[in-house]
């Protein structure tokens, strides 16, 4: 009993330090992008904005969710460690916010916060989050030190801009096209899932233990390969089992029909729960 009582206690002051970054984390977002999210969630009741924030806010739990792995250390040094990796994500989301920006063609201050296109605001919130597991994977899988967990962080975004390039190719329309400038949410419900599904498999990639630099990265290369059965996703589960043979690509661009977007996104989140369990 008394174990336990201490194990929470020290569990409960970690949590403590981690809502502590998650707030200091929402006010650099703040800081960089020049805009009060109480106002734009309280005073103007911006739906898109509070699911970015959302999005914001789950990927900084899910990065730090990794600094519970591996053997425990005594309080002062997780606190520390909490501390150090805490920043790093915090600075980690906000720097591929930045870079994803030409790459999903999103821009915050016109998508999100004037025209308030949920689309968007779903898409960037996917992105953080997939951003959010790589880091993790990086975190608990190469230990503490910066030099490899920057390095299989880079890894995994460089896995999921890959991703990102490959759902463009396979679709025959514009993909961000259609959740900017038309604001079509059966669009941003299918891109979100790829998304997802590619930050759950990098995330996984970049997780192993490390041993050697030569032996790790081919390690995660390999792990990185189910990234290409995305394609066969699209063709055989979405628009075959999923959606009876019918073509998912009319039922988003033409019927705009945001129940066909979710079943795509969910089949892509799915088929990378399951590849996760084979590996």
């Amino acid at each position: 009993m008394e174990l336990f009582l201490l194990r929470a206690g020290h569990a409960t002051v970690v949590l403590l330090e981690v809502l502590a970054l998650v707030w200091l984390g929402k006010k650099a977002a703040e800081l960089v992008t020049r805009r009060s999210f109480d106002r734009e969630l309280l005073t103007r009741d911006n739906p898109a904005a509070g699911l970015t924030l959302a999005g914001f806010y789950a990927a900084l739990f899910v990065a730090l969710s990794g600094l519970l792995a591996g053997e425990p250390r005594g309080l002062g040094e997780d606190l520390l460690l909490t501390a150090l990796y805490g920043a790093g994500a915090i600075a980690a989301l906000l720097l591929s916010a930045a870079l994803w920006r030409p790459v999903l063609e999103i821009d915050f201050r016109e998508d999100i916060l004037e025209a308030r296109n949920v689309g968007a605001a779903l898409l960037a919130a996917s992105a953080l989050v997939a951003t959010g597991l790589i880091y993790r994977g990086a975190l608990s899988g190469q230990g503490d030190e910066w030099t490899s967990v920057a390095a299989f962080f880079a890894i995994g975004e460089g896995a999921l801009l890959l991703a990102f390039l490959l759902y463009e190719w396979i679709t025959p329309y514009d993909v961000y096209a259609e959740v900017g400038s038309r604001a079509n949410l059966a669009a941003a419900a299918g891109a979100a899932g790829a998304v997802l599904a590619a930050g759950l498999i990098a995330g996984n990639a970049v997780e192993g233990v490390f041993t050697t630099w030569t032996d790790s990265i081919r390690d995660t290369l390999v792990y990185l390969l189910p990234l290409g059965a995305l394609p066969l996703v699209r063709w055989l589960v979405v628009d075959g089992l999923l959606l009876s043979f019918r073509n998912v690509n009319r039922e988003v661009t033409e019927d705009r029909n945001a129940a066909a977007g979710l079943v795509e996104g969910a089949a892509y989140v799915g088929i990378a729960l399951f590849v996760l369990h084979l590996l």
